[in-house]
């Protein structure tokens, strides 16, 4: 039964591991705070975790060569692109912008401002072996 959930099973969980080992060094480094679980970056990266997941398993699973593994690969490429690419210089320009407002006393708007954060390569790297484990684990373990 649980063998027909492997894929969900594998996603969900390495999400939720990422997610957990993200809360555990913001509690260690300034406590928690409700911010802390909706906002995106940080260390490790869940997306790719995620996605890095999913695609050890499909190899695993229906072989590196099956068109299957192929799509988990070219979606795996384009979540790496993105949390270190996109993503990052969205952050890092939400912090130019909250500069420029406390610069500009804007006062309470500066708060209305969303930090979404990208993430570092060394994060992505961190969601990959995250993942990369996990996709193993769960394959070890349900496949």
């Amino acid at each position: 039964m649980l063998n027909d959930f492997l894929y969900v099973i594998t996603a969900a969980g390495a999400w939720l591991a990422a997610q957990a080992v993200k809360i555990a060094i913001s509690l260690r480094q300034d406590g928690l705070s409700w911010q802390d679980l909706v906002t995106s970056g940080g260390m490790p990266s869940a997306h790719v975790a995620l996605v890095t997941s999913m695609a050890v398993v499909i190899a695993m699973s229906e072989g590196p060569a099956s068109p299957v593994f192929g799509v988990a690969l070219t979606l795996w490429g384009v979540v790496v692109y993105d949390a270190v690419g996109v993503r990052r210089a969205t952050g890092e320009n939400t912090q130019i912008i909250r500069r420029i407002a406390d610069k500009l006393k804007l006062g309470d708007q500066r708060t209305a401002l969303h930090l979404a954060l990208g993430h570092s390569p060394y994060q992505v790297f961190a969601g990959a072996v995250l993942g990369l484990g996990w996709g193993w684990l769960i394959y070890w373990l349900l496949g």
